[in-house]
């Protein structure tokens, strides 16, 4: 018996980087040249035959196409609610469309959704147009990307596919590999493990009973996930924004170096400050914090 799942999709990235295109593309088999830029959202359906762990299922994948400017957060955020999968484009001809997926769409989206079990997928779309250095550049930031944000994924999916392409909405390079390796990470999101989430909720739930001087990097980095956890006032989310920045600032937390630490610490306040926290009290956070990693011995 072939069984039924839907699921939510939603495609996020800057203008004209060829999210419309790609869902075209991938949805109806064409291409459009004269596509200039969304104006609100529109919805796609498609169905996919797939077999999971042996078994058959009918997958319909409802596909969001997310305004693409910044500054229409509100209408975004709204878009967003309830979406299973994202999948973050941008211009392979436009690096600064690149660096805005993590300067602004992954953080939006994370606390939009209010969870780090999320699986991404990366585009670098417009491979049949970009020269070679432009696809160095690509391939650097996919890769840097999904070592981030991949939570333990990519073993989940088949070899044959992947949580990153370089892709051509024009050529159809990529596309249909984007939405099959999409449907695999929804169907096994659940059974990913993210150690360092896991490890937030432990220190954040437990607390800190070892009060002594903190004389290492992972006991500082303790420290500030508890403290972050306890001001916040809601673990939950506060547990979300730190695996967010934690990404953000590239921070191995089995083995962190002070300077992603201290890149760590400015995110964190930054955030606190996002959330209306008294000034006096986020730099007192701050300088206790940079204090701490200061105090540690090379």
């Amino acid at each position: 018996m072939v069984k039924k799942l839907m699921k939510k999709i939603v495609l996020i990235g800057d203008s004209a980087v060829g999210k419309t295109s790609l869902i075209r593309r991938f949805v109806h088999e064409e291409f459009s040249d004269s596509y200039i830029s969304t104006i609100g959202t529109k919805v796609s359906k498609k169905q996919m035959e797939l077999k999971f762990k042996g078994e058959e299922y009918d997958f319909n994948l409802m596909i969001w196409d997310m305004l693409g400017r910044e500054g229409y957060v509100a209408s975004q955020a709204r878009q967003m609610v309830g979406a299973q999968g994202v999948i973050v484009v941008g211009d392979i001809t436009r690096p600064e469309t690149l660096q805005s997926i993590e300067k602004y769409w992954i953080p939006m989206m994370m606390r939009t959704i209010g969870t780090v079990k999320l699986p991404f997928i990366f585009i670098g779309n417009k491979s049949d147009i970009s020269d070679e250095d432009s696809l160095t550049n690509a391939l650097e930031v996919m890769e840097d990307l999904e070592t981030r944000y991949n939570h333990g994924m990519r073993e989940k999916i088949p070899k044959e596919l992947n949580t990153w392409f370089l892709s051509s909405a024009k050529t159809g390079e990529k596309v249909e590999e984007t939405f099959e390796s999409m449907a695999h990470l929804m169907f096994y999101m659940d059974r990913a493990k993210d150690p360092f989430y896991e490890r937030i909720q432990e220190v954040a739930i437990k607390g800190l009973a070892d009060t002594r001087e903190r004389t290492t990097v992972i006991a500082v980095l303790d420290q500030i996930i508890f403290e972050f956890s306890e001001v916040h006032g809601n673990v939950e989310k506060a547990g979300n924004l730190l695996r967010q920045e934690v990404a953000r600032a590239g921070l191995d937390h089995n083995n962190p170096e002070k300077e992603k630490v201290l890149a760590l610490i400015a995110y964190l306040t930054d955030a606190l400050t996002e959330e209306e926290m008294e000034e006096d009290k986020v730099k007192q956070l701050n300088d206790r914090w940079v204090e701490a990693i200061d105090r540690i011995p090379e």
